[in-house]
């Protein structure tokens, strides 16, 4: 088991998030990607102070930002898992998030970020309670599939104490993230307030 939640440190976090932000987004393919990053170099030093993330607070196992993205205000929360298995196999930063930006046609989106390639086309498994959500994958990456609902997931996790994420890696080992949903509820409504 690998413990992770003495490493909840904002600035760690604050960083590890402006680095993958952008593979978090579902709708984005990796061209659109790299373009938006090459502008983001272009337009130099004033916009990429815009769009440090801003801590909105600690709600105890998670974390609440804001960043503004296109001129329009974001906002987002994460936790690290408590515990992973199996122990001694090669991740990178594993969390999941809930990003809300309310001028988006969807407003709320849960992602979660293996720290590894997930087997392609495969699912990944969210387990809250008696709930199972079934989420869609991409390279490192779930979230809920099109045609899905995110606010069934978000209703659960705020009900819920703890969420259970299996997923399967690019050469085939399954892993087990387990996170606290203590303090998911605060959150949440921080997030929802500040980007109202």
């Amino acid at each position: 088991m690998i413990e992770y939640k003495e490493n909840l440190k904002t600035a760690t976090l604050e960083k590890m998030v402006s680095d993958r932000y952008a593979f978090r987004m579902r709708r984005l393919t990796t061209t659109m990607f790299l373009m938006a990053l090459s502008l983001f170099f272009v337009i130099g030093t004033a916009s990429a102070q815009q769009a440090d993330p801003r801590a909105l607070g600690t709600f105890n196992d998670w974390l609440a930002y804001s960043w503004n993205e296109n001129g329009n205000k974001v906002c987002y929360m994460l936790s690290r898992p408590l515990k992973s298995t199996p122990q001694g196999v090669n991740r990178g930063d594993i969390y999941v998030m809930v990003t809300y930006r309310p001028k988006s046609k969807s407003a709320e989106e849960v992602s979660h970020v293996a720290g590894y390639p997930y087997k392609d086309k495969s699912t990944v498994d969210a387990l809250i309670g008696n709930n199972k959500f079934v989420l869609a994958t991409n390279n490192e990456v779930a979230w809920v599939p099109e045609g899905g609902s995110d606010e069934k997931l978000i209703g659960a996790m705020r009900a819920g104490s703890k969420m259970i994420v299996k997923g399967t890696s690019s050469r085939g080992t399954l892993t087990v993230d387990t996170y606290s949903l203590q303090g998911f509820t605060a959150a949440y409504q921080q997030i929802r307030k500040s980007c109202t």
